[in-house]
């Protein structure tokens, strides 16, 4: 481990890090630089064409439109990000709930049998209504 800490942070790869800091620091600003007078170049020819009240509504629209967008882009990833603790959370409770049937089998398999009879009978209950839903939501 410490090795491999010694080779990612040795002399020369802290100073070719730094050079890569600089440079991609200078080429944001940079790109924010001809961003900028893009948009500039933008309202006035929005300008005019349309006069100076027109042209900053339709760059803030544009603008508006663009952030939420964005917006949506990044609300939808987040909704579907990887969640390792929730699944690691699941497979907890179906060890405890495997581990429970387990014991109740060892005991007496006549409550086993009928715990099973139960559980299926509301596991099928709760498939037709959900299926009953999603047919409700489709008209």
């Amino acid at each position: 481990m410490m090795r491999v800490l010694f080779n990612l942070l040795d002399g020369i790869t802290l100073r070719y890090l730094k050079r890569r800091a600089a440079l991609t620091l200078i080429g944001l600003v940079m790109g924010s630089i001809g961003l900028g007078f893009l948009i500039a170049a933008i309202y006035q020819a929005a300008a005019l064409g349309v006069g100076d009240l027109y042209a900053a509504l339709i760059c803030g629209g544009i603008f508006v439109i663009f952030a939420l967008g964005l917006f949506a882009i990044a609300n939808r990833q987040w909704r579907r990000r990887p969640r390792p603790l929730l699944a690691r959370a699941r497979y907890g409770v179906a060890t405890e709930l495997l581990t429970m049937a387990q014991t109740l089998i060892r005991e007496d398999p006549a409550k086993a049998v009928i715990a099973a009879l139960i559980l299926g009978a509301m596991t099928e209950h709760l498939q037709k209504r959900s299926a009953a839903k999603r047919a409700q939501t489709r008209e």
